[in-house]
């Protein structure tokens, strides 16, 4: 099978998969946890303040807050990741149509 003369786009695919799984793992805990609000590994309830290392402190709001980005993170790196077998799905089916013109 010849190459369809446009390697960018398996780059492109390449990235977006790369990018959008590890968007999704570096966030599969929020995913995966549903409305649950946790600091370190601990249920928080309403009021609660979570102590980090370090002297950080976050509020039951804040830690809820930091949750729900995380899991818009996860489900965008989905999206990405998508996007990317999308990409490299199109690219063989235009090099296939290309190779059988020749």
């Amino acid at each position: 099978m010849r190459s369809s003369g446009r390697p960018w786009l398996r780059v492109l695919g390449w990235a977006l998969f790369i990018v959008g799984m590890t968007m999704f793992f570096i966030n599969a805990e929020a995913l995966m946890n549903s409305n649950a609000v946790e600091c370190d590994g601990s249920p928080m309830r309403p009021g609660q303040w979570c102590m980090r290392v370090g002297g950080e402190s976050f509020s039951y709001d804040e830690e809820k807050k930091n949750e729900a980005r995380g899991e818009l993170v996860g489900y965008a790196g989905v999206g990405l990741g998508t996007l990317g077998i999308v990409v490299f799905i199109s690219d063989g089916i235009t090099t296939r149509r290309e190779n059988r013109k020749r």
